[in-house]
């Protein structure tokens, strides 16, 4: 009855997926971009924000390995790993979201707030 009991998804497994992404994301972004933009008549802008996300793919595949690195170097059970892996994924997300709020911006995704008309009151 007790039989061995094993992982479910292991390291190499999401490693394999992680890799796929990697190379699988930017390409498909690119295209994906360009048909929603498409739709709404703007295929360029779509494309470049499309892109823009493609590059997650990567950007998660090096994410891994600097997790992995660090925990392998470190220790998994560790208060240091903890607080060095909250750190790197703290300022990542940081950058991420000032360049995604930035691209946004620039390439029209999100529109400045405009004072709202005199006569509402």
């Amino acid at each position: 009855m007790g039989g061995d009991m094993r992982e479910i998804v292991d390291a190499d497994q999401a490693t394999h997926l992680f890799t796929i992404l990697a190379f699988v994301l930017p390409l498909l972004g690119p295209l994906a971009g360009w048909w929603y933009g498409s739709r709404r008549q703007q295929p360029r802008r779509g494309a470049i924000l499309g892109a823009l996300v493609g590059l997650l793919g990567p950007l998660n595949w090096l994410m891994w390995r600097i997790y992995n690195a660090i925990t392998d170097s470190v220790g998994l059970d560790t208060v240091r790993n903890l607080v060095i892996n909250l750190i790197l994924f703290l300022v990542s997300g940081a950058v991420i979201g000032v360049a995604a709020g930035f691209a946004l911006r620039r390439f029209g995704g999100v529109q400045p707030a405009s004072d709202p008309p005199d006569d509402a009151e």
